[in-house]
């Protein structure tokens, strides 16, 4: 079984983290639980592919706190995973396979970070939820800079496609525009008017922006009663983003906020009573649902050809995610947390990333291969730092659990050698990782008994 995932690694290594490949083998899928707003209880639960487990709390476990108030989406970069955490005015950054946090972007007091999206090597943009505003991020000192861009009612979504960004205005269904940001200039260049509640984007290869817009539930009077005339249908719009026309439009009453794409089958997949399709060659929705249901949250895994469905039953107690394959029309369920709200897929080519392109070597520091490896039970563990300071080297299995903590102090500068002993530990694969003032590493070991 180790032998294929190393095969498999290779392979995936042909192919550019970026672009989409079908020798992409899927590892492990990462769901955002937002918890209860003002409570703090949002939770990350890690998915095993392999295994078809689920582990909730894996932030908590590896770093003995909780990650915030309102985990609302998902952000992977470079070895690491960002979390945007809403309320908690933050966005947690994560080693992607041990989920301990090695760094953190703090906004302004009463921000509300909501959707992050790398748009060059140096820079990303966040829409605020609240604040209608896209903050410009620093990606290599991983603050937020001072410059800011306006947007519409409840900036919701961002989505990049060469040398834009396109932020969805949701306003809760009372906005219906998207607003077109010149990257190099950090600058709204053009709007586009769309139905009402726009959420939910994908680009096709054709270069056609596809959004989702939930509509709108109309107003209320005194009484709580609907104001007749004032409620919008929402729809699927399809815009040319070279010509900026609309080239297609298909009304629904309402939708969900997330929207998926097949570029295979050329269909859209939308959270509406269901699991529903759009034909994009046609125009036409499916006559009934894949899955009937009230779903919260839909992502989408084209390798395996998965939806991933998030029940969140009561919205107090912990949810189900349910994993729907539409060729074999087969379905499984994990546990997951308190409203599950958002999905990140981990394929293989991307663990490790930092690590392997850097060859084990950070500005300053060093963390060898330990040997043996494999092992059992001990096995030893190489690092150096050039300049002295407080290190930790601390052990994780594969849920992200700490296992041991085998350095936490200061230390001169030089070559350090760790025993590590694994005797009360079962077999399987461990990842080992080292903090210093100059950055952190991580690398697998093998544990055979």
């Amino acid at each position: 079984m180790q032998k294929n995932r190393y095969i498999l690694l290779i392979a995936a290594l042909l192919f550019s983290i970026e672009g989409f490949s079908q020798n992409k083998n899927l590892v492990q899928v990462v769901v955002g639980n937002e918890g209860n707003f003002g409570s703090g209880n949002a939770t990350l639960t890690n998915y095993e592919v392999e295994s078809g487990t689920s582990t909730d709390g894996v932030f908590l476990s590896a770093n003995e706190t909780g990650i915030g108030d309102v985990v609302q989406s998902m952000m992977w970069d470079n070895g690491q995973i960002y979390v945007v955490v809403n309320n908690s005015q933050k966005i947690v950054i994560l080693d992607d396979e041990t989920f301990a946090q090695t760094g953190q972007i703090t906004f302004p007091e009463g921000a509300s970070p909501r959707e992050m999206v790398k748009v060059t090597n140096n820079k990303a943009y966040v829409t605020d939820l609240y604040a209608s505003l896209v903050y410009v991020v620093d990606l290599q000192t991983k603050t937020v800079t001072e410059t800011t861009i306006p947007a519409g009612m409840n900036a919701d979504r961002i989505i990049k496609y060469e040398d834009y960004a396109y932020v969805g205005n949701y306003g809760y269904g009372a906005d219906s525009t998207i607003f077109k940001i010149d990257i190099s200039a950090d600058a709204v260049v053009d709007t586009f008017e769309v139905s009402r509640g726009p959420a939910g984007m994908q680009i096709d290869t054709d270069g056609t922006l596809w959004v989702v817009c939930s509509g709108y539930a109309g107003d209320y009077d005194d009484n709580f009663n609907l104001i007749p005339g004032t409620s919008r249908p929402g729809g699927v719009h399809g815009i040319n983003l070279s010509t900026g026309e609309e080239v297609a439009f298909a009304e629904l009453e309402s939708a969900g906020s997330d929207l998926a794409i097949d570029q295979t089958d050329n269909k859209l997949y939308l959270n509406t009573g269901g699991l529903r399709s759009y034909d994009i060659s046609s125009g036409t929705f499916s006559s009934d649902t894949l899955v009937k249901g009230s779903f919260y949250a839909l992502g989408y895994e084209e390798v395996s050809d998965n939806f991933y469905l998030a029940d969140a039953k009561d919205y107090s107690s912990d949810g189900d995610v349910i994993v729907y394959n539409k060729s074999s029309a087969e379905a499984d369920t994990f546990k997951a947390g308190i409203i599950p709200g958002s999905f990140l897929f981990v394929y293989e080519d991307m663990l490790n990333t930092s690590s392997e392109e850097l060859g084990g070597e950070v500005a300053g520091f060093e963390l060898d291969q330990n040997y043996p490896n494999p092992f059992n039970p001990t096995t030893q563990i190489q690092y150096s730092i050039s300049q002295p300071g407080n290190v930790k080297l601390e052990v994780f299995n594969i849920t992200g659990q700490k296992v041991a903590e085998l350095v936490n102090e200061t230390q001169t500068a030089g070559s350090k050698t760790v025993q590590f002993d694994a005797g009360a530990l079962s077999s399987g694969i461990y990842i080992y990782r080292i903090i210093t003032p100059s950055g952190s590493l991580s690398r697998k070991m093998t544990l055979i008994k």
